[in-house]
């Protein structure tokens, strides 16, 4: 399957990017891209999505599109300019990535475009599917919009996917790398009072349901990438802890984080509980059901 993948020297892109053999992989820095994706069968696509559409030749032949461009939620406080930023990589970034791909001879068969769990804001203990509403804080309204842009593709005669990406864990970035350091330390502790859901999902399964979703034509709208079984931020503190072998005894009050890292801690101590309905019953398998067995195949690979 032939696959042009934006956003791919992310965190998730890294790790997708292998599974997909010969691909185009956009970027605005095309000599560390290539530097990144030394040895594997990848074409680098120099492109600042902010500037212009994708240029690609007329004749380019593509099966699918994995957009995954998006400025970083979590890195640096978030003020209005920061927030900007984070609406406009996605929006007129997946607006420039279907101009581009308008122009081609034969446009591809599917766009699988991300979003995330943000999209159903702070809703407590509600089981929330696919077919969930959207919430009404800055995150929703970005998710929103940014699916609003991707479905565009279906007036190219596109199949959009739309993955909502939950909590990723992984090694080498997502949440795990944030989180570690103070758990090792003892000093990790539940937010709150700890009754918020997280609804998680390991690296391996995301990058696969990506992949499922380009590959899968029956898939198409808003597919949730998050394990099925979703926990508490208290049991996830305790499951940590018992992974690394240290206490956890420090509920950390909302507004210390607030005072630490700005407005996205309040995301943070928002609970979405989270269900992969559509994949499930599409077929696909998670292999990482629970998060005791995804924290220990994550920590014995470190």
């Amino acid at each position: 399957m032939a696959v042009l993948v934006t956003g791919g020297s992310g965190f998730i892109g890294q790790k997708l990017i292998p599974l997909l053999g010969e691909c185009l992989v956009t970027s605005r820095n095309p000599q560390k891209a290539t530097k990144r994706f030394q040895g594997l069968p990848v074409e680098i696509v120099p492109w600042d999505p902010g500037n212009q559409p994708l240029e690609l030749p007329s004749d380019t032949k593509l099966d699918s599109v994995i957009n995954l461009m998006g400025e970083s939620i979590a890195a640096g406080r978030w003020n209005p300019a920061k927030k900007k930023r984070i609406l406009d990589s996605r929006i007129q970034g997946t607006n420039a990535l279907l101009q581009g791909l308008a122009k081609l001879d034969t446009p591809p068969a599917s766009l699988v475009s991300t979003s995330a769990i943000g999209f159903y804001g702070d809703r407590g203990d509600d089981r929330l599917s696919e077919d969930a509403v959207a919430g009404h804080d800055f995150l929703a309204d970005v998710c929103q919009q940014w699916e609003r842009a991707a479905q565009q593709g279906t007036e190219l005669g596109l199949r959009v996917a739309i993955v909502r990406v939950g909590i990723v864990m992984g090694n080498g970035g997502g949440a795990l790398d944030g989180l570690l350091p103070a758990f090792r330390k003892g000093m990790g502790g539940k937010l709150g009072n700890g009754k918020q859901w997280i609804s998680w999902v390991h690296i391996e399964d995301l990058v696969r349901l990506f992949c499922w979703a380009a590959g899968t034509p029956s898939v198409v709208g808003p597919v949730n990438a998050t394990a099925p079984n979703p926990v508490t931020n208290a049991e996830f503190t305790t499951s940590l802890a018992k992974a690394v072998g240290m206490p956890a005894c420090l509920p950390i009050p909302r507004i210390a984080l607030r005072l630490a890292i700005g407005e996205f801690a309040d995301s943070l101590y928002e609970s979405q509980k989270v269900f992969p309905d559509k994949a499930t019953q599409a077929g696909f398998q998670f292999h990482f059901k629970e998060l005791d067995a995804c924290l220990a195949d994550l920590l014995a690979k470190q």
